[in-house]
Parts: C-alpha cells; structure tokens; sequence
C-alpha cells in the first residue's frame, strides 16, 4: 500500500513538472529584457555618470571607497576602476550574447555577475537594478538546467529530476515578485502623504524623480482637483494590491492583469523616465503572471524537438 502512494506521488510530481514545463521563449523574452533594462544604461551613460565622483575626488559610491574583500570580485572592477570603461565594453557584449539566446547556461552566470557587480558598485541604480540583481540570480537553477540551444526556441515537454529546478525557480520568482508589490502598497500606508491622498502630487513634482518640465504645468492642472488627486494616488495602492493578490488567481485574470501592470510601469516611464526599472518589472511580471508553460508563436525560431 506504501508503495502504491508513493509511487502514486512521483506520478503526479512528474505530470506536474510536464504541466508546468518551464523552459519555453517566455523566460527567454523575461532574460532578454532583464539584459536590455542593464544594456541601455551602460550603453547611454558615461564612465562619470555610472561612477560619479564628488568634486573632492572621491566616488559617490561608498563601496568603491572600502576596502571590501568582494570589491576585488566585482565585474566592474576586474581592470581597476580606473579602467570601468574595458568592464563596461565587455558587459555589454555579454548582454547582447544573453538577449540572443545562445549560451543559457554559461550567460545565465556571467549575466547575475554582471547585474549584482553593477547594482554594488553604480552611483546610479535604482529598484530595478536591485531587480535585475535578484532575479538573475533566482533563474539560475532553471537556466543551468535548460537543454536548449537557444532560449527563444520551443521543445517539446519532458519529464526529467532537473526540470523540477526550472519549476522550483518560477515560483520562487513569483513569489518574490508577490513580496515586490505586496510591500510596494503596505509599506506606503504609514506614509503621511499616501494616507492622506497627496503622495502622488509631491513625486510627479519631485526634483530629481519628478516629471518631465513640458507636462507638469498640466499635471498640475488635474492634480489641483481635490478628488482627483486622492483618488490617482489611492488608485496606485489598490492596483499594487491587486498585482499581490494575482499570486493566487486563475491564469485567465493573471493574463489580463498583466497587460494593465505593462501600461502601469510604462506609465511609470513617462511620468518619472526611469526605463531599467520598467525593463526589470515588465520581466518580472511575465514570469509572474504570464504561464511559463506557454510558449510564445516566434516565426524566426524554429521549434526544438
């Protein structure tokens, strides 16, 4: 009888693993824009930008400062960091190898090493940086395990002990993405200006993360409206909620909650332009919300068998 259970689980854990086949185009497109978010920013940003110094010569960055022992294992600082500008021409080839596809398993390493190295050591990171750090390193025991030859090809479901890694990496994915916006509204409520609606006005309006000059005077115009503009910023809190609560709901809502979270974090783009973060978060939301089991119609990649 014992041995009929459990032979009876292993069943059901390997139709599972079949029924939640992760390796498909869907991580490949989530990779690719994890790579494209770091990309541009080194690719449009100069050395004395990534790594400001003060007018006193000292890096912005205290961690450039220290004497930290893992300083010395950091990507950008494999030349000295007199030389970032060698590290940042080999990080870009490395992340343009990455969004190509070929190489999962040796660029899923080199492309969590290049994104913690960078979000250690830039004076200009922001939450997605930290993101592209975080994920690329939960999808590693899926892309040491995926078979392909290429992460926008599709093949065709197996069973096989390692393909419970890549199951194993999603949900740990969406759950870390869960804990991203459940913390994004909850940790808001304390806030003196999100409890009492005004929040949005003073970051729309905010020196540095503010929006652009051209479209502030009509900003302005419609947060002046004592309803709308509580209602604008409490809309935020209730929509972050609701990416939490996706965690648990059926594939039809996570679908369709997806493409409101794109237009939301795009928003997010115009209204404070800060583009790796949306590049990080939309990557993120595939993988939450999206089934990773369901590949993506690609004419130019013609299926694995």
């Amino acid at each position: 009888m014992l041995n009929n259970m459990l032979k009876n689980i292993e069943q059901k854990i390997k139709q599972k693993s079949i029924d939640f086949f992760p390796y498909t185009n869907v991580i490949g497109l989530s990779r690719s824009l994890l790579a494209f978010g770091t990309l541009i920013t080194l690719l449009f940003n100069n050395e004395s930008v990534l790594i400001h110094k003060t007018s006193g010569g000292v890096y912005l960055n205290p961690f450039i400062n220290s004497n930290s022992y893992f300083f010395d294992f950091n990507f950008f600082a494999l030349f000295g960091i007199e030389n970032f500008i060698f590290s940042k021409i080999i990080a870009i080839l490395i992340l343009c190898l990455v969004i190509s596809g070929y190489f999962i398993k040796i660029t899923s390493i080199l492309h969590w090493w290049i994104s913690i190295s960078f979000f250690m050591i830039s004076s200009v990171i922001d939450g997605g940086d930290q993101i592209t750090s975080i994920l690329t390193l939960l999808l590693l025991p899926l892309c040491l395990t995926d078979k392909r030859k290429n992460h926008w090809c599709k093949i065709i479901p197996f069973y096989s002990p390692y393909s419970l890694m890549g199951v194993f990496s999603v949900y740990i994915i969406r759950l870390q993405m869960a804990v991203v916006y459940f913390h994004a509204a909850v940790g808001k409520f304390n806030v003196e200006e999100w409890a009492n609606g005004t929040a949005l006005y003073y970051w729309l309006n905010h020196s540095f993360f503010g929006s652009p000059d051209f479209i502030i005077p009509s900003i302005n115009f419609i947060l002046s409206n004592k309803w709308i503009n509580p209602i604008l910023t409490y809309s935020v809190l209730i929509f972050e909620l609701l990416l939490f609560l996706a965690f648990t709901a059926s594939i039809k809502y996570r679908k369709r909650i997806l493409t409101f979270g794109i237009i939301f974090h795009l928003s997010i783009v115009f209204l404070h332009g800060i583009f790796s973060f949306f590049f990080a978060m939309v990557a993120g939301l595939i993988i939450y919300l999206y089934p990773s089991n369901e590949s993506i119609n690609l004419k130019f990649f013609k299926n694995e068998q």
